[in-house]
């Protein structure tokens, strides 16, 4: 058995622009680790609702389109993962993400969590990151790294 500090490390996808370098952080952690890499995807209600607003698709009809551009980013992930030879898990979840994101880690028992965090954001979505991440970081039972 290994003596690895992170066997498991789940990894938040969101099919965003950063995306590419928190992977890339990621992979290479679980590569050095030795780790089962975990990419988490999760379909956020706020983000529904908040486009249901503005649009005039059916609610049912968002959240199509947000679970396939998230089973993209995961099936993504999950490629650059095999090519460097980490042996991953992709994941799709629908609720709230911080939620999510704590209780798949305890489920799966991760040893680390990696989550991206802009550096530039508009203010109120500044805000909704910032307390996205304090909310994981305070209720995770595990390492929390932020990646910029």
């Amino acid at each position: 058995m290994s003596d690895n500090l992170f066997r498991k490390i789940l990894l938040l996808v969101e099919g965003s622009d950063m995306d590419l370098a928190v992977m890339e952080s990621a992979i290479s952690r679980a590569k050095t680790n030795q780790s089962k890499l975990i990419a988490l995807n999760v379909v956020d209600h706020m983000v529904i609702n908040r486009m249901k607003r503005v649009s005039e698709q059916s609610t049912a009809e968002i959240e199509i389109e947000l679970e396939e551009k998230g089973w993209k980013a995961l099936y993504y992930a999950e490629e650059l993962a095999k090519d460097q030879g980490v042996p991953t898990m992709i994941l799709q979840k629908s609720g709230v993400v911080e939620n999510e994101i704590v209780n798949e880690a305890i489920r799966l028992k991760v040893d680390l969590i990696i989550l991206g965090y802009p550096r530039k954001l508009p203010g109120q979505a500044k805000r909704l990151v910032h307390g996205r991440v304090e909310k994981v970081v305070e209720n995770a039972e595990c390492s929390v790294l932020i990646v910029r």
